[in-house]
């Protein structure tokens, strides 16, 4: 289904740039706005909307995988043998 909806360049240019400075689409950020509004109405608490950029922020090497094992202990001479073992296959 589809409909249509005359909007004043004006104002969809602002409704554009708010999307993105949220990363996201036109489309979700107007229904993630209306969900909150209706939320609002209802008496109910919304959390703020998150992508896993927001969460994952700031966090390098800790990401638990469940193992024992520590995953970045020593890993830039980890990936420096790496890159030397493509390198004389012929890879890199």
């Amino acid at each position: 289904m589809s409909h249509s909806l005359e909007l004043p360049d004006e104002l969809y240019a602002a409704l554009l740039e708010a999307a993105d400075a949220s990363g996201l689409t036109l489309i979700d950020w107007i229904a993630t706005h209306l969900n909150e509004a209706r939320a609002e109405k209802e008496g109910r608490k919304m959390s703020p909307a998150r992508t896993l950029a927001d969460l994952f922020s700031g966090r390098l090497g800790r990401i638990r995988s469940g193992g024992r094992e520590r995953l970045s202990e020593e890993y830039g001479t980890k990936f420096i043998d790496y890159l030397d073992e493509k390198q004389h296959s012929g890879h890199l």
